[in-house]
């Protein structure tokens, strides 16, 4: 739905009411953040740690330098590493073999599945089948023809801590008595 603009050029403010606003969500007074602010620093007070920190001389304090335990190489730790390995595999025979393989020799094979999917007809003629044996079936005749109205309302309860013994005795009697 749009206004004419006509309309609003032409609207009487006079026609509006006084209304008063009200603060649904008021701020604290400065009364009630200087009362919070005082029982926290009574309870920091009572707390021990709190006092022994706001204690604590720095002056105390030992100078002390750091050790990596674990440093990271350098550049040059990296590049002698590199060489190292280049040789190994150099030495080692079995590179060399994969190195010189030639694919040459190999012999050309034939893949087979051994376990192929279904084909579309076959997949067909198991959904027919299913749907035979169902329609054979008594028990899917049953629920079908089933009354809903003969069931009994039911109510969920949901627990947050596991049931005790004597919760699980109770519930127990009282189906019992249901049935």
């Amino acid at each position: 739905m749009s206004i004419p603009v006509k309309d609003v050029e032409n609207f009487k403010r006079s026609s509006l009411k006084r209304g008063e606003c009200q603060e649904k969500n008021t701020l604290p007074t400065a009364d009630v953040i200087t009362e919070e602010k005082n029982a926290i620093k009574e309870k920091c007070a009572r707390n021990k740690n709190n006092e022994e920190v706001e204690n604590f001389e720095k002056k105390n304090l030992k100078h002390a330098e750091m050790q990596e335990k674990n440093p990271l190489p350098t550049p040059d730790v990296i590049e002698e590493e590199k060489k190292a390995i280049e040789e190994k595999c150099a030495k080692d025979q079995n590179n060399q073999e994969v190195e010189n393989f030639k694919k040459g020799n190999l012999k050309p094979t034939q893949t087979q599945e051994k376990n192929p999917l279904p084909t579309p007809d076959v997949i067909e003629e198991e959904k027919k089948a299913i749907e035979e044996k169902c329609a054979k079936d008594k028990t899917n005749e049953e629920v079908e023809k089933y009354d809903k109205h003969k069931l009994k309302k039911t109510t969920t309860k949901e627990s947050v801590r596991p049931p005790t013994q004597k919760e699980i005795d109770e519930e127990k009697k009282a189906l019992q008595k249901g049935n």
